[in-house]
C-alpha cells in the first residue's frame, strides 16, 4: 500500500509549482456516458489503416500522455497510418470536473460510450483500444464486461491490475478506514512513505509535473477508488475475449510485475506479453520510448491486416 500510495504522489503530483501552460487544445470534445469529454486526435497524411482509441492514466490526461511535444507515441503512431483518438477521462485534465474522482463505474460508462462513437465514425477500420496505466484498468474492465463490442483488440501499457488476491486485505482495510474517517483529505509529495522511480527521464517528469492541469495530491477517497477499479479489472479478466498485447517495463517500480503477468495469465483470447527491458512505468514517455511505440504500432496493424 505505501508503495501504491508514494506512486500516485510521484506519478500525479508536482515536483515544482505547476506554472507551465498546458497542452493547446481546440475546444473538440466527444460524448462520454453523460457528459462531453475533451478530445485530442491525431490524424494521418494518408486513408488510416486502423483506428486506436487511448486512454490515459492517472492524474494525467489525452496529450501530455500520448502526443507531447511532436515526438510522443500518437504521433508515431499517425505516422504508420494509425487514426487516434484520446479523450480526458471524467474527473481529469481538461474537464471542469479535474480533481473531482467520477467512480470507477463512470470511467467504464465513458469508455463503452467513446468506443462506441468512434467506432460509428469509422465502421470499415478495426479499433483498437489502448490503456496506460490507470486506463489499462479501465480498459479491461470495459472489456470483460462485454463493454467494448466495437473493439477489435486490446493494449494494455504498464496496466494498473494491482487487485484481486494480489493487494494485501490489511493495504485495503486501511484505504478504507482512510476513505470514510478523511475521504477528501489530500496527501502531499512530501508525504509519501517510500520513494518511488517512474521513469529513468527525470528531466520529462519535472517538465510534464507543471502542467497545471495535471491532477495533483490524491484524495482518500480517489485511492480507494482506484483500488476498487483495480480489482474490477482483474475480476473481469477471465471474460476479455479480445485480442490482447500487455506491455510491462521490467524495471516498473510502480504495479509489481507479477500481479500484471497474474491478471495477463487469466485472460482467455489470443495474447502477447511484451517484457521492455529497458522500460520503467511511464512507458510511453521514458528514454527508451520509441522501442514502445514501436512495439504498439505493429501489434495493431497486425489487427489490420
Amino acid at each position: 500500500m505505501r508503495r501504491l500510495l508514494a506512486a500516485l504522489l510521484v506519478t500525479g503530483c508536482a515536483a515544482a509549482p505547476q506554472t507551465e501552460a498546458p497542452a493547446p487544445w481546440d475546444g473538440a470534445t466527444i460524448r462520454g456516458a453523460e457528459t462531453e469529454l475533451p478530445l485530442s486526435v491525431w490524424a494521418p497524411e494518408g486513408p488510416p489503416r486502423a483506428v486506436l482509441l487511448a486512454v490515459h492514466g492517472f492524474g494525467d490526461y489525452g496529450p501530455p500522455t500520448f502526443g507531447e511535444e511532436g515526438a510522443g507515441a500518437a504521433e508515431a503512431w499517425a505516422e504508420a497510418g494509425v487514426l487516434v483518438y484520446a479523450y480526458d477521462q471524467r474527473g481529469f485534465g481538461r474537464n471542469p470536473s479535474n480533481r473531482d474522482w467520477p467512480g470507477a463505474e463512470a470511467l467504464v460508462a465513458d469508455l463503452e460510450a467513446v468506443a462506441r462513437e468512434v467506432a460509428g465514425r469509422h465502421p470499415d477500420l478495426p479499433l483498437v483500444v489502448a490503456g496506460v496505466s490507470m486506463g489499462g484498468a479501465v480498459a479491461l474492465a470495459a472489456a470483460g464486461e462485454g463493454r467494448l463490442e466495437e473493439a477489435d483488440g486490446l493494449v494494455l501499457i504498464a496496466p494498473a491490475l494491482w487487485g484481486g488476491d494480489r493487494l494485501s486485505p490489511v493495504y485495503r482495510a486501511s484505504a478504507w478506514l482512510g476513505a470514510q474517517v478523511t475521504p477528501d483529505a489530500r496527501f502531499s509529495a512530501r508525504s509519501a512513505p517510500v520513494r518511488i522511480r517512474p521513469t529513468d527521464d527525470l528531466e520529462m517528469l519535472r517538465r510534464v509535473s507543471r502542467d497545471p492541469l495535471r491532477f495533483a495530491n490524491p484524495s482518500a477517497r480517489e485511492f480507494l477508488g482506484l483500488i476498487r477499479l483495480m480489482d474490477r479489472a482483474v475480476a473481469a479478466a477471465p471474460e476479455a475475449r479480445l485480442p490482447v498485447l500487455t506491455v510491462m517495463g521490467a524495471n516498473d517500480e510502480v504495479i509489481p510485475e507479477a500481479s500484471v503477468r497474474a491478471a495477463h495469465d487469466r485472460l482467455p483470447g489470443p495474447k502477447r506479453f511484451e517484457y521492455v527491458r529497458t522500460g520503467w512505468h511511464m512507458l510511453l514517455r521514458d528514454k527508451g520510448a520509441a522501442a514502445v511505440h514501436r512495439i504498439v504500432r505493429d501489434w495493431v496493424l497486425e489487427q489490420a491486416e
